[in-house]
């Protein structure tokens, strides 16, 4: 998982600069007449960071886009805003192509498995239409982690998924993402979620929630495979000349490079390997040299 920085945008100024989009006038009344009602509700927003307990916002149920969310504003209105005017506009749409571009490309809920395609709402714009055009609610995401997470928001502070631009320093500097070798043919690496010890209960949730949601398990061990075989060649070829202990001194480069995200699939495979005794003994010519008993073809 990536962290990001959080928008410089101010979300009452976003709001104003969708609106000045709408060309109907009586429309347009309408959202600036509500004006009050949007700053309430970025204030909401603001002690929902505070607490990171955005679960408790109110929420609208899906369909009726005719329904009253804020004042007089209806949810088609406010989720108009984002694809007709902040998406479909002309100067607005700067403003999303300025977030989209926001983490170079790489997808921050998945650490960079997938290429940014979008922005995702972190509180969904069904559920949450009000903040379908806030900028802390719009995060660059890949095409994978947009369309496989849980179609429903959290209903409790533990089954929030990690916030890339509003969460806490050490979700993102500290690991929470490991990793096992598996002893098989073709060698394997599993992944698992793993919080510090120390970490309040809520914040282990979290980590879990995160990792379960966008499928960080299967999705990894899939990356992985294709570098595992790359490194298992290389040690067969031009790394054969080292040494175990220089071998696992090499898998340790690469698991404290900062190229990669601590808890991303690459560091933590290189981690767990580095870890692994038997890996790194292991004549990888032969299976059956490090295969358990019984499972030598």
């Amino acid at each position: 998982m990536k962290q990001l920085s959080r928008p410089e945008h101010d979300p009452l100024e976003v709001f104003l600069r969708c609106v000045a989009e709408v060309t109907n006038e009586a429309e347009r009344k309408v959202y600036v007449d509500n004006t009050n009602e949007i700053v309430q509700s970025v204030i909401d927003f603001e002690g929902a960071t505070a607490a990171t307990n955005w679960h408790t916002l109110p929420r609208v149920g899906r369909g009726h886009p005719e329904v009253i969310v804020r004042g007089t504003l209806t949810k088609g209105a406010l989720v108009d805003l984002y694809g007709k005017y902040l998406v479909g506009g002309s100067e607005a749409r700067e403003l999303y192509d300025s977030l989209l571009v926001s983490s170079d490309g790489k997808c921050p809920f998945c650490g960079g498995i997938g290429q940014v395609h979008t922005l995702d709402h972190y509180l969904p714009k069904s559920n949450f239409p009000v903040y379908s055009v806030h900028p802390d609610n719009l995060v660059p995401c890949c095409r994978d982690c947009n369309s496989g997470k849980m179609n429903a928001f959290a209903t409790t502070q533990g089954e929030q998924s990690l916030h890339p631009y509003l969460d806490a320093p050490k979700f993102f500097s500290e690991r929470w993402v490991v990793a096992t070798v598996c002893r098989t043919d073709p060698i394997t690496v599993e992944f698992s979620c793993s919080p510090p010890e120390g970490w309040p209960d809520v914040d282990k949730l979290r980590a879990k929630s995160h990792f379960d949601q966008y499928q960080l398990a299967r999705r990894y061990s899939i990356q992985a495979g294709a570098e595992l075989a790359r490194v298992i060649d290389l040690r067969k070829k031009s790394l054969k000349v080292l040494e175990p202990m220089q071998f696992a001194a090499y898998l340790a480069e690469n698991a404290q490079t900062d190229a990669y995200d601590l808890n991303g699939w690459n560091r933590t495979m290189y981690w767990a390997l580095q870890r692994s005794l038997w890996f790194c003994v292991a004549d990888l010519n032969e299976p059956a040299t490090y295969l358990p008993l019984g499972e030598v073809a």
